[in-house]
């Protein structure tokens, strides 16, 4: 339990995460702990986090999807 009480603690933070192809900065709305596939097949735990645009980010709906907000690989993210 003390990896996710230390991961939640992100929630609330600003944070940059590095993408294929675009780099967003927003604050931690969620952290996500996939691990039943581990504890199933022993295979690796994945954690993502969802993040949330900050106020002076220009969101551009034709171009971009709210779905590049959610489910972030944790090894995406900088703290900011």
């Amino acid at each position: 339990m003390k990896m996710k009480d230390n991961l939640e603690k992100l929630i609330g933070k600003i944070v940059k995460a590095q993408l294929p192809f675009k780099e967003i900065v927003g604050i931690v709305t969620k952290v996500n702990i996939e691990d039943f596939y581990f504890y199933e097949k022993s295979e690796p735990i994945y954690i993502t986090i969802d993040l949330k645009p900050l106020e002076n980010y220009e969101w551009k709906a034709e171009t971009e999807d709210q779905e590049e907000w959610e489910n972030i690989p944790l090894n995406c993210i900088t703290l900011n």
